[in-house]
């Protein structure tokens, strides 16, 4: 998929977007991450966290990136469909491979189809995805962190694919699935988010902020996040407690298209 970097920066080179006021990492696209570092050989408490967010923010902006250049792009062809451009082969491909990515089952390129893309394809801010990953993987010493890359407890049922938990009843099939690295293990959490039936609350919320021209809260976010926990209530108040202790705030970044003057410029697409 294309990343911020050449999907926004062409876009804003040819026009397509007006009035662009963000800055821009050229090499968001070609970071290469290491591995997990060993969290549970840090006993400065300090150390640990400090090691555990700075390790993972990196990767947190880079997925970031991604979806508000996905997003970003879905904007400028669906004003293109509203002036009745017939759209390139390519762009179609795109919608199509967008909406099965993000599970969406309406005609590529209807109005449903950008309603409900637009409710999915957006960010998520950096201070709930370190709080969840530092609550779920024990600070990245759990079993499944270490041993699987994964540091958002996420399941999958088929046998093979993941970890066993320990104590998990003879009826029940989960595992807790394995990831060749902790990106990907961040970008299936992205995906799960933005596309689970559980989170809709989550994504009304955002949904509800945008329309408001309000930047992402998290700790407004979380209330959408009660079915990830059996928890579900404690489990919220415990997240938004963890940002709150560690300041985490300090790790979001407002998108780009967060801002009231971003819009698609129509004389560009002419």
């Amino acid at each position: 998929m294309f990343t911020r970097f050449y999907v926004v920066h062409l876009l804003g080179l040819a026009g397509l977007l007006s009035s662009l006021s963000y800055a821009e990492d050229s090499n968001s696209s070609s970071e290469s991450f290491s591995g997990l570092p060993n969290m549970a050989a840090i006993q400065d408490v300090r150390e640990k966290k400090s090691t555990f967010f700075n390790y993972l923010e990196p990767m947190v902006a880079q997925v970031n990136q991604r979806i508000e250049g996905e997003r970003a792009w879905l904007h400028v062809v669906a004003r293109q469909i509203d002036l009745g451009f017939t759209l390139e082969y390519w762009q179609n491909a795109y919608l199509e491979e967008l909406g099965s990515y993000y599970k969406v089952d309406e005609d590529i390129g209807s109005q449903a189809y950008f309603y409900q893309m637009f409710q999915r394809v957006d960010v998520l801010p950096a201070s709930l995805v370190l709080a969840q990953a530092a609550n779920e993987s024990a600070w990245g010493t759990s079993r499944f962190a270490v041993e699987g890359q994964n540091l958002f407890g996420q399941w999958c049922f088929t046998k093979g694919c993941g970890l066993i938990p320990q104590g998990r009843d003879d009826s029940e099939r989960h595992e807790v699935r394995v990831f060749d690295t902790v990106f990907d293990s961040i970008n299936a959490y992205f995906r799960n988010i933005n596309t689970h039936r559980q989170y809709v609350d989550l994504r009304a919320i955002r949904e509800e902020l945008r329309h408001l021209n309000l930047n992402l809260d998290s700790q407004y976010l979380a209330w959408g996040l009660e079915g990830y926990s059996i928890r579900g209530v404690h489990y919220i108040r415990e997240l938004i407690d963890m940002m709150q202790y560690n300041n985490l705030a300090a790790f979001d970044q407002s998108a780009f298209y967060a801002q009231l003057n971003i819009r698609v410029n129509d004389d560009a697409l002419k």
